[in-house]
């Protein structure tokens, strides 16, 4: 049987402390803690919950900025390429590989004449 809690007169507003806040809001981290089961274990509503880790990050990262000017940041381990890159020489001339539904593969170059390369490729599409 489920218990059953009665109020019987008028609450007064509740004081969390902050020490208590991050205490409560640090249950939530828990891989099997949800934020309804932390609310329900110390009586308060799920939407105060979210409102206090909210809060509780709002200030966290206004701290670091203040104290340092930047916004921490995290790496991935895929590094991202350098957005300079070099010319190709005039010997490594650019390309494009155009595979057909048949399997064959033309690969041209970009000084291709447009009217020679329609002519090979409906001669391909043609076979």
């Amino acid at each position: 049987m489920a218990s059953v809690e009665v109020i019987t007169s008028v609450e007064r507003r509740r004081r969390w402390g902050r020490e208590e806040k991050l205490r409560i809001v640090a249950e939530t981290a828990r891989p099997s803690a949800t934020v309804s089961q932390v609310a329900r274990a110390h009586g308060i509503a799920p939407g105060q919950l979210f409102t206090w880790r909210r809060q509780l990050l709002a200030a966290a990262i206004r701290d670091c900025e203040t104290e340092s000017g930047f916004v921490p940041v995290r790496l991935t381990a895929d590094p991202v390429a350098s957005p300079v890159t070099t010319p190709p020489s005039r010997t490594e001339q650019q390309h494009i590989d155009i595979q057909l539904p048949s399997g064959i593969v033309v690969s041209v170059g970009r000084d291709v004449e447009v009217e020679a390369l329609r002519r090979v490729l409906t001669a391909l599409a043609g076979q």
